[in-house]
């Protein structure tokens, strides 16, 4: 811990309930002037770990499951996961929208350079998490935790062989994450208590609304 004068917030301890309100709706704020298409603030306690959620990465295989420390099978026991969250108080839900649409149905996503621009569908949400944390965190939220969207895999190292799976180091240790289904988090739960919708990437893209990453700020 670092303690230095001037403007700099001390960690909290017992927050208030107006002082937790008043900084939730800050950070809710901020994240929709990074770009966000929505933030929410929703109690931890809305959240369901569900066992089916993990095994969605493994049956049928993600591409990336195993890849990274952040995918299943490598990330933490769910019973872990559940009693870290019971922990907390609040949580800021955070949605951004990816467009244009076309650019991630399979088959459709490289550009004339060859770069497949799907590795990025959840970048644009994992870097407004990372700033929330880190925000909650000068606040004094010690135990902030920000949940990503997708592989960090993708959306980091471009789909780049994993660095930390290969010689321990992580090329990007503050930013890397897990995504919130890879802890068993329903998405598609959370979201409906949100009051917002979610669709299948399967079908003609003229008729899906708009494709959405959804990422998630734990606050203690």
């Amino acid at each position: 811990m670092i303690s230095k004068k001037g403007s700099a917030i001390p960690f909290v301890h017992n927050v208030t309930e107006k002082r937790l309100k008043e900084d939730l709706d800050l950070f809710r704020q901020k994240a929709l002037e990074l770009g966000a298409a929505g933030a929410e603030i929703i109690r931890a306690d809305q959240l369901v770990v569900d066992e089916r959620v993990r095994l969605k990465c493994l049956i049928p295989r993600c591409l990336r499951a195993g890849e990274t420390p952040n995918c299943p099978p490598n990330t933490p026991d769910l019973d872990l996961v559940r009693k870290a969250i019971a922990r907390y108080s609040r949580g800021l839900l955070i949605k951004t929208h990816v467009e244009p649409m076309s650019d991630f149905i399979p088959g459709n996503s490289k550009d004339k350079s060859g770069t497949d621009r799907s590795l990025l569908f959840h970048q644009k949400t994992a870097n407004i998490v990372y700033e929330i944390e880190r925000l909650a965190y000068k606040h004094g939220y010690s135990l902030a935790m920000g949940l990503g969207g997708g592989s960090c895999k993708d959306y980091l190292c471009h789909g780049l062989i994993c660095q930390f799976k290969d010689s321990g180091r992580c090329r990007f240790p503050l930013r890397a994450r897990p995504a919130m289904e890879a802890l068993g988090i329903d998405v598609f739960d959370i979201i409906g208590k949100a009051g917002w919708s979610a669709y299948p990437l399967v079908d003609d893209p003229a008729e899906i609304p708009c494709a959405t990453s959804v990422g998630l700020v734990l606050i203690n």
